[in-house]
C-alpha cells in the first residue's frame, strides 16, 4: 500500500528518449465511395482502394473503404492511432533533420 501511495505522489515523467519525439496524424471516416483522407498539411485525398480496382459484390463496403485507406497510409509509413467504427486516426514519426552547422569563414 505503501508503494501506491508513493507511486500517486510522484509527477509521471517521460522517458527521456521521448521528450524530443515529435507525431503527424491523418484521418479519414468513412463514408462510402466519398471516403477522404486529410493528411497533416491539410491537404485531401479521396480513398481509391487497391489500384482503383472495382469492389467485389460479396466484400462490404465500410471493410474496403477502411481497408483501402489504412493501406495507402500505411504505405507512407503511418500506424493506427486509434479507429472506431467509421473513423481512423494514423500517425507516424516525424524525422527531425540536424541542423546544419554553418561553414567557416575565413578572414581575409
Amino acid at each position: 500500500m505503501g508503494l501506491a501511495i508513493r507511486a500517486a505522489e510522484t509527477p509521471a515523467k517521460p522517458p527521456a528518449s521521448q521528450d524530443a519525439v515529435r507525431w503527424e496524424y491523418a484521418y479519414f471516416r468513412f463514408a462510402g465511395d466519398q471516403t477522404t483522407i486529410v493528411w497533416p498539411d491539410g491537404t485531401t485525398q479521396r480513398v481509391i482502394p487497391f489500384g482503383g480496382r472495382r469492389r467485389p459484390e460479396k466484400a462490404d463496403e465500410r471493410m474496403w473503404y477502411i481497408t483501402g485507406g489504412i493501406n495507402i497510409l500505411a504505405a507512407k509509413g503511418f500506424e493506427i492511432a486509434w479507429m472506431d467504427e467509421d473513423d481512423v486516426i494514423m500517425r507516424r514519426r516525424v524525422v527531425e533533420k540536424p541542423e546544419e552547422a554553418p561553414a567557416d569563414k575565413k578572414s581575409p
